[in-house]
């Protein structure tokens, strides 16, 4: 009997054990559940604060893209006389309108970034009314007083007061965004004080990622491929700008407005498009550096992001090559109208670096042999023919560089200095890209 009554005893206490951690895993399934509500409803206000700052930080990120790109089609009139820099410049300033007007919106709720955007409207339309001084010189006809204003940067403390008062607003935004995150972590305590520390913990890494991708996806949307990882990397030789020898090479493709008139706008779009990824082929091909295309051209540097001993050689490789491939899409493409382009290629020293703040960075390259090869490629119109490369680049480029017929030593356009320029010289190089259909009959694009 007392047998039995010890094997009852023994399961119910086997039983009260089970019980008991049938309970306690009950229980803790109850506490995880309502920690990942309080972690979920955390997250759901902490996003919503990260998300106002990256809406801001985007806004004025894309305020300062329009006034700079404003500036560079200033600058493009002032220094080329070209029109169609205008066209750019008139975009940018009603790019502007629009995002600061979205910005605006976005700080309503906020006295002191209010007066903030008040400030910046100000400086902008100071800003604008410098550049536009500078442009009705030039379309008056005095490009000398044009490039005089430029030169003295009349615009750079106005723009310099720019970038510090959206500094300051980024710098507000992100006071405002540690001030929401530290109130929602408080109400998060009081729930349970370990959910507010794992959760901050990952909200501060999300935002730190989410910041880092943004930054990496910022340079690769603005600057070219080659340049951008070196920058993500925290390699700053670039953006602290240098001289350097290098080969620049100008793309342009004739007849574009005829083209713009005759094809419909999505149309268009894919033809401008097609053209662009062979300028980027073959540039890639010869190890240059596509710096930014302008409308129906292309600004291709070769020596980025280091120079090389054969920049100058595979810059002329490099036309000779797009000549060629243009020719087959001709042949090819029958339905599509005959391309036309012109590519001019000078060697010489520049100044190349990354300017602009890190939501909106531009690679930018200066100095006289930019202009040469702009000009050389205008000057291509007037001898019809293809290519023109200056002594400089030819010399630069060594024997191996094929043979070239010297075209003229007449100064270029805007020029008073004379200098020798030379075209293909072999007995096939076309003199108009509508020739070497028979030539390239059996080649493919």
């Amino acid at each position: 009997m007392r047998g039995f009554w010890d094997i009852m005893l023994r399961f119910a206490i086997v039983r009260s054990s089970t019980v008991t951690w049938m309970s306690a895993g009950f229980a803790a399934l109850i506490v995880m559940t309502v920690l990942a509500i309080a972690g979920f409803l955390y997250r759901q206000h902490g996003s919503d604060a990260v998300r106002h700052t990256v809406e801001v930080d985007a806004q004025l990120a894309r305020v300062m893209s329009a006034l700079q790109d404003a500036e560079t089609g200033q600058r493009g009139y002032v220094i080329s006389g070209n029109a169609a820099f205008l066209a750019p410049y008139l975009a940018s300033r009603d790019a502007f309108d629009r995002n600061f007007d979205r910005l605006r919106a976005l700080v309503a709720d906020n006295a002191e970034q209010v007066a903030q955007v008040s400030r910046l409207r100000a400086l902008a339309a100071q800003f604008a009314d410098e550049l536009d001084r500078s442009i009705a010189l030039r379309r008056a006809g005095d490009a000398s007083g044009s490039a005089r204003l430029v030169a003295e940067g009349g615009g750079k403390p106005t723009m310099d007061a720019i970038r510090s008062l959206v500094g300051a607003m980024e710098a507000h935004e992100a006071s405002l965004l540690d001030e929401r995150q530290a109130a929602v972590s408080r109400v998060a305590l009081a729930v349970w004080a370990a959910v507010a520390a794992v959760v901050t913990l990952l909200v501060v890494l999300a935002t730190t990622a989410v910041r880092e991708a943004g930054r990496r996806a910022s340079l690769a949307r603005f600057l070219p491929e080659e340049l951008s990882d070196r920058l993500a990397d925290e390699d700053d030789t670039l953006r602290a700008g240098r001289r350097q020898n290098a080969a620049v090479a100008f793309v342009d493709m004739r007849g574009s407005t005829t083209l713009a008139e005759n094809l419909d706008p999505h149309a268009l779009s894919v033809f401008l498009t097609s053209f662009r990824r062979r300028v980027m082929r073959i540039a890639r091909l010869r190890g240059g550096v596509v710096d930014k295309f302008l409308g129906d051209g292309a600004l291709v540097v070769f020596g980025l992001p280091e120079p090389q001993p054969d920049d100058a050689a595979r810059a002329l490789a490099f036309a000779r090559d797009l000549v060629e491939v243009i020719a087959r899409w001709n042949v090819k493409e029958e339905g599509h109208p005959a391309i036309r382009i012109g590519v001019g290629i000078h060697y010489g020293d520049l100044f190349c670096g990354i300017i602009g703040e890190d939501m909106r960075l531009e690679f930018t390259v200066l100095g006289d042999t930019v202009n040469v090869a702009a000009r050389l490629e205008q000057a291509t119109k007037a001898h019809g023919v293809p290519i023109l490369v200056s002594e400089a680049a030819r010399r630069a480029a060594g024997t191996g560089a094929g043979r070239w017929r010297e075209v003229s030593r007449t100064p270029l356009r805007g020029r008073t200095e004379a200098m020798a320029y030379f075209t293909p010289a072999e007995p096939d190089a076309p003199s108009d890209l509508h020739a070497p259909r028979q030539h390239l009959a059996g080649a493919g694009a």
